[in-house]
């Protein structure tokens, strides 16, 4: 006599050459709901198609099918049937039946958790570093994907004295509810635990050992059956914890549950970095702003005390007796301005670090212009300057050499007015490797003594071979159809 077996969701029964089913065991009947000898096994199965696939494998002797069959309670269920046909006996075929609801739920379970972790995983309030909108998000998550009524997120103090709740997320009421602070002074074994650093899990807390210090305080209060505490970690380290709690019932928690428990503690940690990294550059931004409003002050500063300083100069040249101190002191006054016009731009500029030598060149070109006006010929300026950034340190000695090579070409160019339209002409080329500056005029140009005006002792020449060894510049003077100044600085 065939013995029959009988193991949860699963069942041994056989059939005769009728294919009916012989003594029915106890397992058959709690599996399907049937309690019949003499059934046909084709008649428990649902649908023409696995009928037919049924008789086509049955003549093969042995077979393994995936079907679904009517309980006595008309429910659909999936169920795995096996058919093995034996050599000769009163019995012909031995069946093994399993209820696949089970695995089929489990596979559920399994898909809705991984499809909650990807959801998390592009959620754009972690991202953002919205903390308590991304807790929310990531605990209600966790609650529809776990099906348990109570996720709550919990971090330590500094001191480890107690343990304090940033959100309690309750299914029944789909929002967070309001949960005090744990002290580990009523709760000193349970925070012992909480230094082993790892998952805690009761399945009937109310009658452990292990979570008796809760009992009154906080699981009977809030009908709480299971519990299954998972490590908060930052760079290793234990911050907190990660709770779901079974209210009203006991219940198991699997594998499974554990693993998407540690997942989702490891995005409560990414929510955490990612607000810490935001509050921090906020302040680095505040603290960006005021910076700029200071330098900005200071630059503004900068440039109203030089503008002081060139009006005490030009107050000087007004009160000269003669025409060359007043002179000098123009001159003075006219380099005084070009300096601080580069803090001017600055004040002005989104940039504290470079400035556009294309519009500095040309605002210290209407700068001379005025100054110039009432003491010299009528000439004209004209600019073909490309855009180029230059750091400050390089700018005022730029604006330096441009303000003294401008200043000659209107006290000598045109001093004798030979030139029928005095101008000057400033050309700024951009090589990529270097940055090329000429300013050229087409007054009287230079005589035979001044070829090389690196030799005479000038206060003017003397300032631009300074300035140019400084930002390691070339420069030379050519007569082209007046005087021509050229230089070259690398970079």
């Amino acid at each position: 006599m065939l013995v029959k077996a009988q193991i949860e969701n699963e069942c041994l029964f056989y059939l005769n050459a009728q294919l009916q089913i012989q003594n029915t065991c106890q397992s058959f009947k709690q599996l399907t709901g049937i309690d019949s000898n003499q059934l046909k096994i084709i008649d428990l199965i649902e649908g023409n198609d696995s009928r037919i696939k049924f008789n086509t494998l049955l003549k093969q002797g042995k077979f393994d099918i995936e079907c679904k069959i009517a309980t006595k309670s008309s429910e659909l269920k999936n169920f795995r049937l096996v058919l093995i046909k034996l050599p000769s006996s009163e019995v012909t075929y031995v069946v093994y039946l399993k209820d696949l609801t089970p695995e089929i739920l489990k596979h559920i379970s399994l898909l809705k958790k991984t499809l909650s972790i990807e959801l998390l995983a592009k959620s754009r309030k972690i991202r953002d570093g919205n903390l308590n909108e991304a807790i929310f998000e990531i605990l209600q998550t966790a609650s529809r994907a776990t099906e348990t009524q109570r996720v709550n997120a919990w971090l330590f103090d500094k001191e480890m004295t107690q343990i304090n709740c940033i959100g309690n997320f309750d299914s029944v009421k789909n929002s967070f509810v309001e949960q005090g602070a744990l002290p580990r002074i009523a709760l000193p074994n349970y925070f012992k635990l909480f230094e082993t650093e790892k998952i805690i899990v009761t399945n009937d807390c109310l009658n452990s050992h292990v979570t008796e210090e809760l009992r009154d305080i906080y699981l009977e209060p809030h009908n709480i059956q299971s519990l299954m505490d998972i490590p908060i970690r930052i760079e290793g380290e234990m911050i907190g914890v990660l709770c779901f709690e079974n209210v009203g019932k006991t219940r198991e928690w699997n594998l499974l549950e554990q693993k998407f428990g540690l997942v989702t503690a490891q995005l409560i940690s990414l929510a955490l970095e990612t607000n810490h990294k935001r509050i921090v550059y906020e302040q680095v931004q505040q603290i960006s702003k005021e910076q700029q409003v200071l330098l900005k002050e200071i630059h503004h500063r900068v440039k109203n005390n030089l503008s002081i300083v060139a009006s005490l100069l030009s107050l000087q040249s007004s009160k000269s007796t003669d025409e060359f101190h007043a002179q000098l002191f123009t001159e003075c006054r006219n380099r005084v301005n070009s300096i601080a016009a580069v803090h001017e731009m600055i004040y002005k500029s989104k940039s504290f670090s470079k400035i556009n030598l294309k519009e500095y060149i040309e605002q210290i070109g209407q700068f001379l212009h005025q100054s110039y006006k009432n003491t010299s010929f009528n000439v004209k300026i004209e600019n073909a300057l490309s855009d180029f950034l230059v750091d400050v340190s390089i700018a005022v000695p730029i604006a330096l050499i441009v303000n003294e090579v401008y200043t000659n070409s209107y006290k000598h160019a045109f001093k004798h007015g030979q030139s029928i339209d005095p101008h000057i002409k400033t050309i700024l080329i951009n090589n990529k490797s270097s940055v090329v500056i000429t300013i050229k005029d087409n007054g009287i140009g230079m005589t035979e003594e001044d070829t090389n005006l690196k030799d005479h002792a000038s206060i003017g020449t003397e300032i631009i071979d300074g300035l140019c060894k400084q930002i390691d510049a070339n420069y030379e003077y050519l007569n082209d159809k007046g005087t021509q100044f050229k230089l070259t600085l690398k970079f």
